[in-house]
């Protein structure tokens, strides 16, 4: 039997958990399951879904190229399982969610040069909120100066690597730059896929800024939130179908007294205390005095912790399988000799600062009509990321984009990830169908 694989990967300090909203959605549209208690799901059309356990909690700490390395093999597990039972896989397929789409794009580029696709159909690749350039310092303010110094040192190397502030193996340029760079493998990689499918929050994502799970240069949104209009798909709300930028004089005369109190009016920041089920958020309520202290102390020590714990598990993986350099020479042993010798050369000198380099390219965006603001937050990118946003453009790609609002924070609710617990994450459901519906088998 031909089986059609799809991997499924979670994010950063995630698990399968967060997943399985995805899994529930997809196997609707295309799955039977073979068992309650499984998660590897078989349909009728001969596909599967894997989701990855490797990297739960803090081995998202040891970097994209490690976590990417142990999904590989997971992933090469299953395919040999397959192959026992008599089954061989002919399609293959992947989809992140956040961190898990750096993974999934970096597994591509393994599987890229062992000539896996030269027996295996690459089908969809997809990602949800996915930091595709890192973690740009988009509004240069103290908190994002605090978050980018703290990030950095207590999320491992995979901090390091979020920021930008690695060199990876002999390349002396960061990871995301060499896999957004379209004369490496990894770019390659992702350009041989029939579908690529950018799933991104055009606001209130906290954690991936609208530049960076889109890869464009600039924001059109974030200064203009209120004064935007919106259309929506009609079945898959709420991703955007079109979205134009209201007259402020239209604004004043169609705009009620009621509707400029809902726009004051604050948002909850308690969820807990609010959506919890009675008596939890009682006693939620009562214990907060002792929690909030509490948590101020574990928090940064546990992170502290955690990233110890990943050095020391990086450096003995490092020894499992020689030194970096030798392993990722191991990675692409089977690439051309000119695909090596752009692995060894050192980084071009390309020191370009221009905030407006041609991005011209072949991005197949999801049709939505819109018309431009007059003014547009600057995104204070790096000329590093902004070289990415140029290649990763040079992509077929194709991007939806989810307007999530008015919410605190949009990075989870875009896949349902905690619906049990927050009700409100259940808005993303129709981005998740959208998804189900437009991947080809």
């Amino acid at each position: 039997m031909d089986i059609h694989l799809h991997v499924l990967l979670h994010g950063l300090w995630g698990s399968t958990k967060h997943l399985e909203p995805a899994v529930r959605v997809f196997s609707a549209r295309h799955c039977q399951p073979k068992s309650d208690s499984e998660l590897v799901i078989e349909s009728q059309k001969q596909v599967q879904l894997l989701l990855i356990e490797a990297n739960k909690g803090s081995r998202t700490f040891d970097g994209i190229d490690w976590g990417a390395e142990r999904a590989a093999e997971e992933i090469q597990e299953a395919i040999r399982k397959i192959s026992s039972e008599g089954d061989r896989v002919t399609k293959f397929s992947i989809t992140g969610y956040s961190l898990g789409g750096l993974y999934a794009r970096y597994v591509l580029a393994i599987f890229y040069a062992k000539h896996f696709f030269d027996t295996v159909q690459p089908m969809n690749f997809a990602t949800f909120a996915t930091p595709h350039i890192g973690i740009p310092d988009v509004k240069q303010s103290l908190f994002s100066y605090l978050s980018r110094c703290v990030g950095s040192r207590m999320l491992g190397n995979t901090g390091k690597q979020l920021y930008c502030l690695d060199r990876w193996g002999g390349t002396g340029r960061p990871l995301l730059e060499v896999m957004a760079d379209k004369d490496f493998v990894f770019w390659k990689a992702l350009n041989s896929f029939q579908n690529i499918d950018i799933y991104v929050n055009a606001v209130h994502d906290r954690m991936v800024p609208y530049v960076s799970g889109a890869f464009e240069l600039l924001d059109p949104f974030g200064a203009h939130i209120d004064d935007i209009q919106v259309e929506f798909h009609s079945h898959y709300f709420p991703m955007l179908k079109s979205w134009t930028l209201r007259d402020d004089r239209e604004n004043k005369i169609s705009s009620s007294c009621s509707e400029h109190f809902e726009a004051w009016k604050p948002l909850p920041f308690m969820g807990p205390f609010i959506q919890w089920n009675f008596p939890f958020n009682l006693i939620l309520m009562a214990l907060f005095p002792i929690i909030i202290p509490v948590v101020i102390v574990l928090l940064p020590i546990t992170f502290a912790l955690n990233t110890r714990s990943s050095g020391f598990r990086v450096k003995s993986l490092e020894r499992a399988s020689m030194s970096a350099q030798e392993k990722l020479a191991q990675i692409f042993a089977t690439l051309d000799h000119t695909m090596m010798d752009l692995l060894e050369q050192p980084p071009p000198n390309n020191t370009s600062t221009s905030t407006t380099p041609d991005t011209t390219s072949t991005v197949k965006t999801t049709p939505i009509l819109r018309k431009q603001p007059p003014t547009t937050i600057t995104s204070n990118l790096s000329a590093a990321q902004q070289r990415m946003v140029v290649d990763l453009n040079q992509l077929p790609v194709r991007k939806h984009l989810t307007w999530i609002h008015p919410t605190r924070n949009s990075h989870a609710i875009i896949i349902c990830r905690e619906k049990d617990q927050f009700p409100g994450h259940a808005l993303g459901e129709g981005v998740l169908r959208h998804w189900a519906d437009h991947v080809t088998t």
